[in-house]
C-alpha cells in the first residue's frame, strides 16, 4: 500500500503551478448560492516591498428568504522573501520574521461595492513569528518559533479590483501600514468553492491530495511551506491537514 501510495505520488510531483482563473454561470435569480475565491501574491507593505500569499473565499446564501453569509481570509508575509519562499533548506543557522493577518470576524461581504469586484470587512488578528531553523552538518535539526501578537479584534477591510488589469488587492487593518498585490487567482461560482481545491478545477481529488502530501513536514522557512496547504494555519504541514483534505475528496 505504501509504494502504491509513492509511486502515485513521485508520478504526480511534476504538476504545475496554479493559474489565473475566472469562471462563472449565467446570472439567475433562483440561484440560492453564490461562492467567491481569491488568491494574491503580497506585494507592499505600506512603502517597502514583502512577500507573501493571501487567501479569501466568501459564500452568501439565500434559504428561502433568509441570507447568511460568511468569508475565510488568511494572508502571510514577509520582509524576507528568499527564506519564506525558499526551495532548498538552509545550510546554516537562520533566524527570520513573518507575519500572519486572519480575519476573525465579517461584517460585511459585498461584490461590486463602492468600485470594487469583492469588499470584506470585520475583525482581524495580526501576529508576528519569529522563526528560528538549527542546521549540524548540513541536516535541519530544529524548528523553533516564538508567536507575538501584534493586533487583536482590529477594524479592517479587503479589497479586490479586477480592472483594470493586473487585478490587485488592498489590505487595510487599523494599526499597521496597508497591505497590497495582485490577484493571481479569481473564481465567482453559483456553486460551492472548496477550500481544499487547491487547483481550481472544481474537485477535491487525489491531485490535491499530493499537492499537500508533497509538503508534508513542512514549515515556513523550509520548502514546500505554502500557505494554501496549511488548512488550519498552525504554522506546518501535518496529518491535520492530511486528514482534512482527505475527508473533503469528491466520492
Amino acid at each position: 500500500m505504501r509504494k502504491t501510495i509513492a509511486s502515485v505520488i513521485i508520478a504526480m510531483l511534476a504538476l504545475g503551478s496554479f493559474s489565473f482563473v475566472l469562471s462563472a454561470t449565467n446570472g439567475d435569480t433562483t440561484i440560492q448560492k453564490l461562492s467567491v475565491g481569491m488568491r494574491g501574491i503580497m506585494t507592499q507593505w505600506g512603502s517597502d516591498q514583502v512577500f507573501g500569499w493571501i487567501a479569501a473565499h466568501a459564500v452568501k446564501v439565500n434559504l428561502n428568504g433568509t441570507y447568511r453569509e460568511w468569508a475565510r481570509v488568511h494572508a502571510m508575509w514577509s520582509y524576507d522573501k528568499p527564506r519564506l519562499n525558499c526551495t532548498k533548506p538552509p545550510t546554516e543557522n537562520v533566524t527570520f520574521s513573518f507575519y500572519i493577518a486572519k480575519l476573525v470576524n465579517a461584517s460585511m461581504i459585498s461584490l461590486n461595492y463602492s468600485g470594487y469586484d469583492l469588499y470584506i470587512s470585520g475583525l482581524w488578528n495580526v501576529a508576528k513569528i519569529t522563526t528560528t531553523i538549527i542546521v549540524e552538518d548540513g541536516i535541519v535539526i530544529n524548528v523553533t518559533r516564538v508567536f507575538e501578537p501584534v493586533l487583536t479584534n482590529a477594524t479592517g477591510e479587503l479589497r479586490v479590483m479586477l480592472d483594470p488589469l493586473p487585478p490587485k488587492f488592498e489590505l487595510a487593518i487599523d494599526g499597521i501600514e496597508m497591505l497590497s498585490g495582485f490577484v493571481w487567482m479569481w473564481r465567482i461560482i453559483y456553486t460551492e468553492i472548496k477550500i481544499c481545491d487547491l487547483n481550481d478545477d472544481g474537485k477535491v481529488d487525489l491531485i490535491d491530495l499530493v499537492r499537500v502530501a508533497k509538503g508534508f513536514r513542512a514549515k515556513p522557512g523550509l520548502p514546500h511551506y505554502h500557505m494554501d496547504f496549511d488548512f488550519d494555519l498552525n504554522f506546518i504541514i501535518d496529518i491535520g491537514d492530511l486528514a482534512t483534505l482527505a475527508a473533503n475528496i469528491d466520492g
